[in-house]
């Protein structure tokens, strides 16, 4: 049985995502480093997957093609789907969702393969959402992040979640969904293709407790609609992004110009319009703050 605690006072540094408004409060350089220290003891594993080929595919050239992505699902148990599944004795966590939540292409306009235009990796929402939830549990925390462009792209988006099997199981606890900004084609299915993706996720995770972000950069009414239906017909809580979209264009987006520490531990400068799209850490950080309103911790 895993140990659970109430949700309490956290004492990391991202606490602030919990308190009044999103913007963060000052603290003291005694504060900041103190609990700095102190989330550098407790924090999860957080590991990203991407959807490719498998090394058994063809190209097009007629040569193998190795898996891309991160490597730090090292020693992580997987199942026969080439998936990682969780276990039963810790708290696990999956995210799915476009660059917003992780990103596949790391080149000259991204330097990461965590959420786009954060400062750095513990900056984006789902890294402060891993170490919020390891500063609640007694339990080990581990979390999954999932990229679900391919799904929002996909013509045959119900053909593309086989994909995802692997990553979920009866023991998966929390799954937060993430989606819409890349949705621009083959508009007409969306509210099949919503009810099919929440079914998948709630029949693979039939344990969990999955939360639908509201979109967060540019809203659409017909997706935001078939995001609500799908989570109506599924019992899964919608989290309204309101409060965060209201304050995205002077406090939450990123901008040209702006320092973000890469993969590379190098310093870089946004140069590209649409990775300046993305939300800064402040817009991470209410993101965050939406998400852990919703989420229920139980004994």
């Amino acid at each position: 049985m895993k140990k659970r605690i109430h949700r309490h006072l956290a004492i990391l540094l991202f606490l602030p995502v919990l308190l009044g408004g999103c913007q963060a409060a000052d603290r003291t350089g005694t504060q900041q480093a103190g609990h700095k220290e102190e989330a550098e003891k407790r924090r999860p594993e957080v590991r990203a997957a991407f959807r490719q080929k498998k090394k058994t595919d063809a190209v097009d050239d007629g040569t193998a093609k190795e898996p891309a992505g991160d490597t730090s699902m090292e020693g992580a148990k997987q199942d026969d789907s080439d998936g990682i599944v969780a276990e039963e004795g810790s708290f696990d966590y999956v995210a799915l969702g476009n660059s917003v939540t992780c990103s596949e292409s790391v080149g000259e306009l991204w330097w990461g393969n965590w959420g786009m235009a954060a400062s750095s990796e513990d900056k984006d929402y789902v890294h402060l959402l891993s170490d919020w939830l390891g500063s609640q549990m007694d339990a080990p925390v581990t979390t999954t992040v999932l990229d679900l462009k391919p799904w929002e792209v996909e013509w045959d988006r119900d053909g593309v979640l086989s994909d995802y099997k692997g990553y979920f199981n009866e023991y998966t606890d929390l799954v937060t969904i993430q989606t819409g900004e890349n949705i621009v084609d083959f508009k007409e299915s969306l509210g099949k293709d919503y009810l099919m993706l929440v079914k998948f996720v709630r029949e693979a995770a039939p344990n969990a407790q999955i939360l639908m972000l509201g979109e967060v950069l540019w809203p659409d009414e017909a997706i935001e609609d078939a995001k609500k239906a799908a989570c109506e017909a599924f019992d899964v809580t919608f989290v309204d992004m309101a409060e965060y979209l209201t304050g995205y264009e002077e406090s939450y987006k990123s901008s040209i110009g702006a320092k973000v520490l890469g993969a590379d531990g190098k310093k870089h400068a946004i140069s590209d319009e649409a990775v300046a799209a993305h939300p800064n850490d402040e817009g991470m950080a209410c993101i965050a703050r939406q998400v852990i309103r919703q989420i229920t911790l139980k004994d």
